[in-house]
């Protein structure tokens, strides 16, 4: 049984002071909470303090603290604690204005931070507009930091000498917080959340669709936003776009001082004549329509090398057969959000190693890819990109990547999952995205695809959002929340939504985008453009159900296989 938003919690009268509630296998004592709460909320069972009592051994848990805070004018109890081996967590749980839903939010990157949002329900993208229930107290809230502490979500050597830790990162952290913080509900309610909701972009979207196909029933709506769902060939297509950017010398060769032209140059052979490239696919912009005269090397135009290196860019990874390696490369569009990503201004004598894309590319091949780490570490120039490679990331691979299209389970549990993927991102292809959820409708077929999912490719948008240099070109706010929990708790399923637009750089002024869900079922456009005919190697042994490998978690040394 459900509660709704409102319905009453367990009566006080049956909570008394040093009664001792059991909540599955876990013991707790409950005291009664004396506070003023807001019309209709759901009022706690008990003190924060005495939450902070309770035993969570049986979840492989432990609280470290808790206290009441205030945040947006409302009073929460803040539980700071930890899940074995090592991910540490937070949970928010309102004490005035619970309304009854729990919202979980995922990470960025590698993790390795907790820090809740009230603002944004992904929490790690910062740019999206906020959702009223959650910044106004009425959702508990939980993050974690994906399993290991680390100074920045670009760095893995926590996972060197690791695999539980890497198990972790991959698969379950999510699942073992969703258990953890449903228990903190239970107890300090004195009921269990009506709704659970998961928000994540990024390898928060990876988290999210990780849940959707291991854990169906943890969750009744998931917002999958950006995936990086298909993590060991994305690493491999991130170190391709500093090895495909650099001279005999390892200097760049595209600078970040040609991005602007690029990109003028694009959206005048892509975009409508409302500044909008609805499709990259569809576009044939070709780079050498800009080659500099007589070898002149100026900011509005490109070299010999650099034509080579935007198209390849375009192009994405691929072996001497011309195998691709990835699902397709960098879209069209997405050019001025390559700066910081995959090139640097021309004074940069570190780069293109010093990229995010480098980075965290090396970071996977050297800390997490393989069983043992490569003597001596790898570099941007000792990748080989081949299909043997390809397929010794495979190895790994299926602890990482959340590529299963079997959502049979999520849906016969009544869960709605909302993908939405940005047509212009700079840092995971969108073109991934499409490729899984087809094969989502292919194992389904549409009519039941759509009774529990849909897909929104929304243009310009770059990735996340995460702000840079803004949202996107046209750039807007998104915010799925709505539409997830319209259709969760009322039966209301999502069709065309309308974003605002906050600024563009080409065509006729925009007030606002209108975005229709995506059929994966319609003809892929066909030209000679660098994003359409790509041919990824994986298209069809990555996305089927079945690879992914679960770790014995009582085997030492600890052993990973397929179901």
């Amino acid at each position: 049984m459900k509660f709704g938003r409102n319905q009453s919690p367990l009566s006080q009268a049956t909570l008394t002071v040093a009664a001792i509630a059991m909540i599955g296998s876990i013991a707790v004592s409950v005291t009664p909470k004396a506070a003023a709460a807001e019309p209709g909320a759901i009022t706690p069972a008990m003190t924060c303090e005495a939450l902070g009592k309770s035993d969570l051994t049986a979840l492989d848990s432990r609280i470290r603290s808790t206290t009441t805070t205030t945040r947006n004018g409302h009073a929460f109890c803040d539980v700071i604690g930890y899940i074995s081996p090592a991910t540490q967590f937070e949970a928010l749980l309102p004490q005035d204005n619970w309304r009854g839903d729990y919202l979980q939010q995922g990470c960025g990157g590698l993790c390795g931070q907790t820090n809740v949002s009230l603002d944004d329900p992904s929490r790690t993208s910062g740019y999206q507009a906020p959702y009223a229930p959650l910044a106004n107290g009425e959702m508990v809230v939980a993050a974690d930091d994906q399993g290991h502490e680390a100074p920045n979500n670009g760095d893995a050597l926590w996972a060197k000498y690791d695999l539980r830790l890497r198990a972790v990162f991959g698969y379950s952290s999510e699942h073992q917080l969703a258990q953890t913080a449903k228990a903190l509900i239970r107890i300090f309610y004195g009921r269990k959340p009506a709704y659970s909701y998961f928000s994540g972009v990024s390898a928060g979207g990876h988290e999210a669709l990780v849940l959707a196909q291991r854990y169906p029933e943890d969750f009744d709506g998931i917002l999958a936003g950006a995936p990086a769902n298909n993590w060991a060939p994305l690493t491999l297509f991130e170190l391709w776009l500093a090895a495909s950017n650099r001279d005999p010398q390892g200097r760049q060769i595209l600078t970040a001082e040609k991005l602007p032209a690029l990109h003028a140059a694009v959206m005048a052979a892509c975009a409508d004549d409302h500044g909008v490239i609805s499709d990259p696919r569809a576009c044939a912009f070709d780079p050498a329509s800009m080659r500099c005269a007589n070898g002149d090397d100026k900011p509005d135009c490109l070299t010999d090398d650099q034509i080579r290196v935007v198209r390849d860019e375009y192009r994405g990874p691929s072996d001497r057969e011309a195998h691709g390696l990835f699902d397709g490369g960098e879209p069209y569009g997405s050019e001025l959000a390559w700066s910081g990503w995959l090139v640097m201004p021309a004074a940069d004598s570190s780069a293109p190693t010093d990229t995010y894309a480098a980075q965290i590319g090396l970071g996977y091949f050297n800390y997490m890819g393989f069983l043992h780490n490569p003597r001596g570490g790898f570099s941007p120039d000792s990748v080989p990109f081949t299909s043997a490679m390809h397929q010794q990331l495979a190895q790994l691979g299926g602890i990482y990547n959340a590529t299963d299209p079997d959502l049979n389970a999520f849906q016969a549990h009544g869960g709605k999952i909302i993908i939405y993927h940005s047509w212009a991102d700079q840092a995971i292809p969108p073109f991934a995205t499409i490729d899984y959820y087809r094969a989502v409708v292919r194992q389904a077929g549409w009519p039941v695809a759509q009774s529990f999912s849909r897909l929104y490719m929304i243009p310009g948008l770059y990735h996340c959002p995460c702000g840079q240099p803004v949202d996107g070109d046209p750039a807007t706010t998104v915010q799925f929340m709505p539409q997830l929990v319209g259709w969760v708790e009322h039966g209301e399923a999502p069709g065309a939504l309308t974003l605002p637009v906050t600024a563009q750089t080409t065509g006729s002024h925009l007030t606002s985008l209108n975005v229709e869900p995506f059929d994966p079922r319609r003809p892929v456009p066909n030209n000679s453009g660098f994003n359409s005919n790509y041919h990824y190697i994986g298209e069809t042994s990555d996305y089927k159900p079945g690879n992914e490998l679960w770790c014995a978690e009582d085997s030492q040394p600890l052993t990973c296989t397929t179901r």
